[in-house]
């Protein structure tokens, strides 16, 4: 007799081990996407990238052209004053020191220019 209630504890002990690894296994396939859904996920996914990537890339694109158009307006309206400069080197004055002066100022206006990629266009006479 106590073979057999042992036998139906054992048989019991195994029935609910049984019963936990069906219903893990039951788990894990309902947490598993199926392929379908998987693929359009991922579809999905890649194209969401791809337009963020193309978005980084035209928004570098746009910064860059506005900073040109930026400087090109700002070098645009300062060059009347490199005439200016330039015009005043010309005349002639008995202090040297004055004269000295303004050619340190267009040099230095000239090397401001030439470090931001302004470069002087030869006129044809």
């Amino acid at each position: 007799m106590a073979e057999k209630e042992e036998k139906m504890k054992n048989e019991e002990v195994e029935e609910k081990e049984n019963e936990k690894v069906e219903s893990k296994e039951n788990k894990k396939e309902k947490e598993m996407v199926p392929k379908e859904d998987y693929d359009a996920l991922d579809d999905h996914f890649k194209r969401i990238l791809a337009e963020f990537e193309n978005f980084k890339k035209r928004s570098k694109k746009e910064r860059e052209s506005l900073y040109n158009m930026v400087l090109s307006d700002v070098v645009e309206s300062i060059l009347p004053i490199l005439d200016n400069l330039e015009n005043a080197v010309k005349v002639e004055t008995k202090d040297e020191s004055y004269k000295q002066g303004i050619e340190l100022v267009l040099k230095q206006f000239n090397d401001v220019l030439k470090s931001k990629g302004v470069e002087e266009i030869e006129a044809i006479r």
